[in-house]
């Protein structure tokens, strides 16, 4: 494999559509209660699992950028773990919401597509505990996603190792140097 400088345009837009939808995911996701949005929770939920998958497989496919040489060691592992758990978390999170879905008993539609329930419904106390990991989970990509962009911007206006502009439309570029 060829080593590459900056991350392909199919990586970058999968990246921001992705950042976008799960911080546009977490405000739904936390207003639901008041908003009654919940079907649009789903949706939007699907769609990330969805983008996450093409993602994964773009991923598994394709030459990725090697990493910054002037990072740390501890900001490798830093950074490795950090990109397991968010993918990790990019995957389990839309998982867990959809057995929400599906064991509710009640039939739903997906994207358009209609289903008939796949399961029996769950008791009240393994729904709860479902419900609450699934809330856990969100918090903490959340966070994480937080602490990723600002190591990024760190990293490229502090440190001046360009982290972020590997990321980021070769036209944006000017901007940011």
């Amino acid at each position: 494999m060829e080593i590459q400088q900056g991350y392909s345009r199919v990586a970058k837009t999968l990246h921001w559509l992705i950042a976008l939808l799960i911080f546009s995911e977490y405000f739904i996701g936390i207003t639901i209660d008041n908003t009654g949005w919940k079907w649009l929770h789903f949706q939007v939920g699907s769609i990330i699992l969805i983008l996450v998958l093409c993602r994964i497989i773009w991923r598994i496919t394709h030459v990725y950028p090697v990493m910054e040489p002037r990072l740390s060691r501890i900001n490798k592992m830093m950074a490795h773990a950090g990109h397991h758990t968010l993918y990790l978390l990019m995957f389990l999170i839309p998982v867990s919401g959809l057995v929400l879905a599906f064991t509710k008993g009640v039939p739903l539609d997906l994207l358009g597509i209609h289903f008939e329930p796949l399961m029996k419904p769950l008791n009240y106390h393994t729904r709860h505990t479902i419900k609450e990991v699934h809330e856990y989970m969100a918090n903490g990509i959340f966070y994480l996603a937080l602490l990723h962009a600002l190591a990024a911007i760190g990293h490229q206006f502090i440190h001046k190792i360009p982290i972020l502009s590997r990321m980021l439309p070769k036209s944006w570029s000017k901007f940011i140097e």
